[in-house]
């Protein structure tokens, strides 16, 4: 059967294949791959996570649990919440990982035609996400302006874009492809144009624990001034579980009670023995982990900057360098393949082609490589 005979829905049409997603299918298809493409942290959970979830599952803690997940996890990540930002949220459920939080929001909030606001660039699940429901997009800039000025918000073209009223802005930070952090100056004024124009924040913030010069700076103490928050986060990247699917959102009940209906209705609840497992690691410090990504951070930053423009990461686990002048992007991702090395073309992450990203969440080994031949093919 041919594509035109299948009588798609019209959203079919609109929706792209993810490029991240393309790489793993190339991993699984080339010979001893420097993999500087996926997404997800290097090391294992903690011994006692798995532990509890094996025990768990022996336990016959395999049935459903309440849509909002065990109220000793919902309990815990309050808890932990607080103890960071000094302001507890006023509700919390457990998501099944932020993409799951990300499609109840959206699904909750977003009418077709709605405006969002979207960052350029951006995560690639958030665009089409927000394409399957109709929403209408208008994207604000983070490219920077000059070198070594970083991966910022430009504040004239933000109140512009605010003047439109949108239903929704979506911010990410620390940011995926960036690496960048969104400074407390700027979550302000984001707080300052949504409460003017009442509308919703939705902040992504799973990778909250890699804020590498400084701490990070989260939309949650600013839920007290500005209500129409949602902030989504999870154990995904900090714990290195993210096949477990365990995110979290945090906002006022009245929001978060529309988004555990949909729940209901789609992932019904999280993985019940992963819960338990989540709930063990929760208080775990995970500090050494965080240093053991700075010394990547720095590896990646010292080894390119030479070579590409490129801004120093500030969280996640990212790097965005610029192509070298006179290569396409084709031409540069066809190269590195060629030498076995998977980057991730940055079309997949913006309406721009100039930049790529790579992703330091991998061994030392296969970082210096990656280096390496990034550098050859400048030089």
């Amino acid at each position: 059967m041919q594509e035109k005979d299948l009588n798609l829905a019209s959203r079919m049409g609109r929706i792209e294949g993810s490029g991240v997603r393309r790489m793993f299918e190339l991993v699984s298809s080339m010979k001893n791959p420097i993999n500087l493409s996926i997404g997800q942290a290097d090391y294992d959970a903690p011994s006692e996570m798995k532990e509890a979830a094996i025990r768990a599952i022996h336990e016959g803690k395999n049935k459903y649990t309440v849509t909002e997940g065990i109220p000793a996890l919902v309990e815990g990540v309050l808890n932990r919440i607080e103890k960071r930002e000094g302001f507890r949220p006023e509700s919390a459920f457990m998501t099944s990982g932020v993409s799951g939080g990300l499609l109840l929001s959206v699904l909750a909030l977003i009418d077709p035609g709605d405006l969002v606001l979207l960052p350029d660039p951006y995560f690639v699940m958030y665009k089409n996400v927000l394409e399957m429901v109709g929403a209408e997009l208008a994207f604000f800039d983070l490219y920077p302006k000059e070198p070594g000025a970083g991966w910022r918000v430009h504040p004239d073209e933000l109140v512009r874009l605010f003047a439109r009223k949108p239903k929704l802005v979506l911010v990410n930070s620390p940011s995926n492809p960036t690496g960048g952090i969104l400074s407390s100056e700027t979550l302000d004024l984001f707080t300052e144009l949504a409460s003017k124009e009442g509308t919703w924040i939705l902040s992504d913030e799973i990778y909250d624990h890699f804020s590498y010069d400084g701490p990070f700076p989260s939309m949650i103490p600013r839920m007290q001034q500005h209500e129409r928050s949602i902030v989504l986060g999870g154990f995904s990247k900090t714990w290195g579980v993210p096949g477990w699917r365990l995110g979290w959102a945090l906002g006022p009940d009245a929001i978060l009670d529309k988004m555990r209906l949909l729940q209901q209705y789609t992932f019904v609840c999280c993985p019940t023995p992963l819960q338990y497992g989540a709930l063990m690691g929760i208080e775990r410090d995970m500090s050494e982990e965080l240093e053991a990504y700075r010394k990547k951070r720095d590896l990646v930053f010292d080894g390119l900057r030479d070579f590409y423009d490129l801004e120093k990461t500030e969280g996640s686990f990212y790097a965005f360098p610029a192509y070298p002048k006179g290569w396409t992007e084709t031409e540069f991702i066809q190269a590195c393949l060629e030498r076995r090395l998977l980057v991730v073309p940055g079309s997949a992450f913006s309406k721009r082609a100039t930049h790529f990203r790579i992703s330091f969440a991998t061994n030392e080994k296969s970082l210096q490589e990656g280096i390496e031949v990034l550098r050859s093919l400048v030089k």
